[in-house]
């Protein structure tokens, strides 16, 4: 996609720069203690051969199936974008809380011969990526067609600061029409934060990006829009992918 550009958190410049009405807003989102988070999500990412990508989709879908028959909530984001192109696919498992995570996590036996069935069928061309992650927010995309992910480093001593800017571009971004989520790695991962934009097809993505570009507040603190200056107080921007969730029929 031609509007494919790099969509990344709002600087410090421009949370200086934001109405009291967002300040106070995002004021009172943060008043959300992070002990009272629960929305979990287990992620693997897996490499696939450059020839099995529709025999992964079948794979795939059918774990999502298992999920939906086991009552475990798996979702499946097939790679567009990014490191290592359309050969990545990431599988998610999401729990509404670490108690219905320890009590219902693959404890059914259907999972067991599918397991078999995936490590046999040779379509995953090496070991995975693993880690746990949270929710920051308090709300998951509903059901996208297509979901970019930016990923950021807090710099040290500046997590909360960075916490604060997620929470105002999360304001920002969704006034455009975007859906956001906002995650935090944890074990396995590297404390890093997610900022996911989902989108209900690509068209509305579109529209969404040139909103995006095209208002005064992005153009006030983003001058050379649509290029971006990632630089940043709080954070490092580490990387960046696009992906498409496989729906069932």
């Amino acid at each position: 996609m031609g509007l494919e550009r790099p969509l990344f958190l709002l600087n410090d410049r421009s949370v200086r720069m934001k109405q009291l009405k967002i300040t106070i807003i995002s004021l009172f989102c943060l008043s959300v203690s992070v002990n009272l988070y629960s929305i979990e999500a287990d992620v693997w990412v897996y490499e696939i051969g450059a020839n099995k990508i529709m025999e992964a989709e079948s794979l795939f879908k059918e774990a999502m199936i298992i999920g939906q028959e086991t009552g475990q909530n798996v979702g499946i984001g097939m790679q567009q974008i990014g490191k290592g192109g359309d050969l990545v696919v990431r599988w998610y498992d999401f729990y509404e809380s670490p108690t219905q995570r320890a009590s219902t996590r693959y404890s059914s036996p259907k999972w067991a011969k599918y397991v078999e069935k995936f490590w046999s069928s040779k379509i995953i061309k090496k070991n995975p990526r693993n880690y746990h992650m949270t929710l920051i927010d308090d709300e998951m995309c509903n059901s996208p067609a297509t979901v970019q992910v930016w990923v950021w480093k807090p710099k040290k001593g500046k997590f909360n600061e960075a916490i604060e800017s997620f929470k105002q571009s999360k304001i920002l971004f969704e006034a455009h029409g975007f859906e956001i989520d906002m995650w935090q790695e944890g074990l396995g991962g590297k404390d890093n934060l997610q900022f996911v934009m989902c989108s209900k097809s690509p068209e509305a993505e579109a529209k969404s990006i040139e909103s995006l570009f095209n208002s005064e507040e992005w153009k006030a603190v983003q001058p050379l829009s649509p290029l971006y200056n990632s630089d940043n107080e709080n954070s490092k921007l580490i990387g960046s992918f696009q992906m498409f969730p496989l729906q069932l029929d």
